[in-house]
């Protein structure tokens, strides 16, 4: 039997699992809801995730209706949230891009800096950027412009965790209804905001974030944030630097002058100077408590860990996937960066100018 509102196979074994549904629904209901369709309906969230190869799978299916599409990206996690899997599925559409928690950067940064920054990276006009912020309403007029001046739907993109359903909760208030479309088992939420119907599709999981090594609950906790903590640091060959028990930061350089870098996480994850040779000891005894995430003791031996050496000087940042990034004040130096075998590491050119701090 088959879920009425997203056609997922309907089961009773796996809450984790598309249409999950309480055993004795399944038997005395004669046209039941998956749980998650049902907490769509009558809660307006999206509580059961969907697997990512699910979605990639069908994204075809459900593109092949829209021409216009809203892409939401996490600015800060914009290595993490931006995919280019995601976009090769987007070519010869018309993709706009909703930037989401402007307000978590230092007010250092001006929106015509992140602008200029996320045109490059984008490749994109202003006219295609929305940089927003759901917390302080910034950007918002132009965006619900954008939804007033529409003549074509709108299909709403993005990976989980991105901030799209509190952005789209800005303009409107309407509980969501299931719209599936042929051949798919996603479900597609469908809004009316002004006389523009949007279609906002489940969040994609992704696997190489620290967000993803995560329960669900560690990722609540995580991502409440009202701001990035950020920590200036000046150490040497013999020190390292834990943020989380996920990744432990080294430098190498010549020279007597020290590298200074300077590093940005929400602001439940901590941050531990120790020495280079303690690190790893503490990783693992330390683990949810001293080091979070995780939230909870954890046994570390079960990630296999990799480190990966980077070439870094003052024009550039390194972005640790769903976790941080660090901006470089002065080098150049070797930045010495383990974290999980799985978890992506990028160079990218700085957001944020050093000699400003942000």
């Amino acid at each position: 039997m088959k879920c009425r509102g997203c056609g997922a196979e309907l089961q009773y074994t796996d809450p984790t699992k598309p249409g999950y549904i309480p055993k004795e629904i399944l038997e005395n209901e004669p046209d039941p809801l998956c749980q998650r369709c049902y907490r769509i309906i009558h809660y307006g969230k999206l509580t059961v995730p969907v697997q990512e190869e699910i979605f990639l799978h069908q994204i075809d299916k459900v593109i092949k209706n829209f021409e216009k599409v809203l892409y939401v990206i996490d600015i800060t996690d914009f290595e993490g949230t931006y995919r280019s899997e995601i976009m090769e599925k987007l070519q010869g559409k018309d993709v706009y891009f909703a930037i989401t928690k402007f307000d978590l950067l230092p007010r250092s940064l001006s929106s015509i800096e992140a602008q200029e920054w996320l045109k490059k990276r984008l490749n994109a006009t202003s006219e295609k950027i929305f940089l927003t912020s759901s917390k302080n309403g910034f950007g918002l007029k132009k965006l619900e412009k954008f939804f007033k001046d529409s003549k074509k739907d709108i299909l709403i993109v993005g990976v989980t965790n991105v901030g799209k359903s509190s952005l789209l909760s800005a303009f409107t208030k309407e509980h969501p209804t299931i719209s599936p479309f042929p051949g798919t088992t996603l479900g597609i939420v469908k809004r009316k905001v002004f006389n523009t119907y949007i279609y906002d599709t489940p969040g994609i999981l992704t696997n190489d974030r620290v967000i993803d090594l995560l329960s669900p609950e560690c990722q609540a906790k995580i991502l409440k944030t009202n701001n990035l903590t950020r920590k200036t640091f000046k150490i040497d060959q013999s020190r390292a630097i834990l943020v989380s028990a996920f990744c432990k930061i080294e430098v190498e350089f010549d020279g007597d002058k020290k590298p200074i870098f300077q590093i940005f996480a929400p602001e439940k994850v901590t941050f531990h100077e120790t020495k280079s040779e303690r690190a790893d000891q503490l990783i693992h005894q330390r683990a949810g408590d001293l080091l979070q995430p995780p939230c909870k003791k954890t046994d570390m031996s079960k990630y296999n860990f990799k480190t990966e050496r980077i070439l870094v000087d003052q024009k550039q940042e390194i972005s640790i996937n769903g976790l941080c990034f660090i901006n470089i004040k002065r080098g150049p130096f070797v930045a010495k960066i383990t974290v999980p075998e799985n978890i992506n590491v990028t160079l990218r050119d700085r957001l944020l100018k050093p000699k400003r701090g942000g």
